[in-house]
């Protein structure tokens, strides 16, 4: 059977067995999940079992796509009422899950010399690895996955560095480990959430470089396919913990399945005997109704589910601990690319001299204040076309780099003066760069701050720096751009990590409310409770009553005792202590 038909097969299949699961489990909504949740695994692992990646992605696809066609002719023609999509839903999750499994293997195999694991992992550094592992998926569960989640998270962080140190094959890829911290302290010294998922997503990217072999001079994007190469092979190495644990036991099966033994037949002879006892006596049945009650609320589908995530997470990450043992990729050759210098020149000078209009017109009237013609207003001409510029910055940017690349076989003069024209189009960047940012001040001026403004005004200070690179690259090309233009974004990103932006933006809003440029400070009472001094100062200083009520019920609203130290935040703190000193 082919890989499409046996897709539509596993696209039927999905839809009878979320048929039946929702039905068997509809007398209880917690079980049906779980329930589902194994049925799909075992029907993933059934018709996804290919050779092929190729095979495995036309067999999900199709299954995905039948699935829904299914679901739409049960609904409509034969079944109505039936819940096919919530089993569809795991049914697609657990096709990507083990689809991302079989290509991080593939990955893994496909690893590029490759030394004998045996060479390398020793009895003693495998237990450690282990170690590691468990550790991980535990702290991980315990730590970062609490009840908003705060000092725990930078704990988590720095149980890692100091776990990493004494496994990873090098130290000085634990300096990677610093903007991992910074992004875990965030969730120590802000109450703002905006960041926690993306950090959790550049954390990982961070884990790929980590452990790549990172070269300035090597002007190819070889590090970046590499990075890639780890973070997937990571997730085909998820396995090999398991593996390990038999070969670390080994010559003690015998006494672990034995413990396996006991502990099955204790467990069924426990309950029965409780079962027993309960309908004997009263006392016994409620103490052991209690002591379950008491079991099943620490064993909840929350905890499961943290549980479960944090396996995942430690599985994972010793993937990638395990690849940093492993040299990846081939020494890539530089690419060359060779274009056309007469039309690449025509093409640049016709730009520039576009962008050259446009440049007298940005200093004769927005940078010099000159009247306008054809009646426009002032505000209104400043204020408009900002994302346009913004996104015109970044495609010059672009520009610049590949004319720059083919044209790296051009001499003498002709060369001198392709770097002219990258030259003068860098220069007129910057001036695209200058007017968004007077555009951006004038929305600032009349409103006042808001985070996409303030997070904008960053993003303009580190793209100034990002075109002083650019210069410098357009003289001497020998250094890899790319490389350093992600270091300028990972430095913009750490800061706003760290940068109070929440209680700035605040005083902002609230200076211009105290002021009376501003009738109210809804904005500021929409925003974290990094601004609680700033609310507290509004509160104190109000105009109107309404400003006052309101902010004195943010204040109240926004305080929340920390009763599990993993979760303590500063911000959250010194919001309670502000509002315990005014009720």
């Amino acid at each position: 059977m082919n890989s499409f038909l046996r897709g539509v097969l596993y696209g039927f299949s999905l839809v009878i067995l979320s048929g039946i699961t929702s039905g068997v489990c509809s007398y209880n909504e917690n079980i049906a999940p779980v329930a589902g949740f194994v049925v799909f695994l075992l029907a993933g692992l059934f018709f996804l079992k290919r050779e092929k990646i190729s095979e495995i992605l036309t067999c999900g696809f199709s299954g995905l796509f039948s699935m829904f066609l299914f679901q739409i002719v049960f609904a409509v023609f034969i079944i109505p009422d039936i819940l096919v999509y919530i089993g569809g839903f795991f049914g697609t999750m657990v096709a990507l899950a083990i689809s991302l499994l079989t290509i991080g293997r593939q990955f893994a195999i496909w690893r590029f010399d490759t030394v004998n694991e045996h060479e390398i992992f020793d009895r003693g550094l495998k237990v450690k690895m282990l170690v590691y592992a468990i550790v991980t998926a535990i702290s991980f569960a315990y730590l970062a996955l609490g009840e908003d989640a705060g000092i725990g998270v930078l704990v988590f962080g720095i149980l890692q560095t100091g776990m990493l140190f004494f496994i990873v094959p090098g130290k000085k890829c634990l300096l990677w480990m610093m903007p991992i911290l910074v992004m875990c302290a965030n969730f120590f010294l802000s109450a703002n959430t905006i960041w926690h998922l993306p950090n959790a997503v550049i954390g990982i990217a961070i884990y790929g470089l980590m452990f790549t072999k990172l070269d300035i001079k090597n002007v190819t994007l070889s590090f970046l396919g590499e990075m890639c190469e780890r973070l997937f092979s990571a997730i085909g190495e998820m396995g090999k913990p398991f593996e390990w644990f038999f070969e670390v036991t080994e010559g003690k099966k015998g006494y672990v399945k034995r413990i396996a033994i006991a502990l099955a037949i204790s467990l069924v002879s426990v309950g029965v005997l409780c079962a027993v006892l309960s309908s004997a006596d009263m006392v016994f049945s409620h103490s052991v109704g209690d002591m379950i009650e008491s079991i099943s609320d620490i064993l909840n589908m929350k905890s499961l589910w943290k549980i479960a995530i944090g396996i995942v997470i430690g599985l994972y990450l010793f993937g990638c601990v395990y690849n940093s043992y492993f040299s990846y990729g081939k020494e890539n050759k530089e690419i060359k690319i060779k274009g056309d210098v007469f039309i690449t020149s025509f093409v640049m000078i016709s730009i520039l001299a576009v962008y050259t209009v446009f440049v007298v017109i940005q200093f004769k009237y927005l940078f010099s204040g000159s009247e306008l013609p054809y009646g426009l207003n002032v505000t209104e001409y400043a204020r408009r076309g900002f994302f346009e510029l913004l996104g015109l910055t970044g495609v010059n940017v672009a520009v610049i780099l590949i004319v720059t690349k083919i044209t790296e076989h051009t001499k003498g003069k002709t060369l001198g003066f392709i770097k002219g024209l990258n030259v003068y189009l860098c220069a007129v960047t910057v001036v695209l760069l200058v007017s968004s940012f007077y555009r951006m001040q004038m929305y600032n001026e009349t409103d006042g701050l808001t985070r996409l403004r303030f997070m904008v005004f960053g993003f303009l200070a580190f793209e100034l720096a990002g075109l002083i690179i650019t210069f410098v690259y357009i003289i001497k090309p020998k250094f890899n751009v790319v490389m350093v233009y992600g270091a300028i974004a990972l430095c913009y990103y750490l800061v706003l990590n760290i940068v109070p932006m929440d209680k700035i933006i605040a005083k902002n809003q609230v200076d211009r409310y105290l002021s009376g440029e501003r009738n109210e400070i809804g904005y500021v009472l929409t925003l974290s409770s990094d601004a609680a001094s700033e609310v507290e100062r509004a509160y104190k200083n109000a105009r109107d009553y309404e400003t006052e009520l309101n902010a004195k019920y943010w204040l109240k609203n926004n305080c929340k005792e920390c009763n599990d130290w993993r979760g303590f935040n500063l911000s959250e703190k010194k919001l309670c202590e502000i509002y315990g000193g005014i009720k």
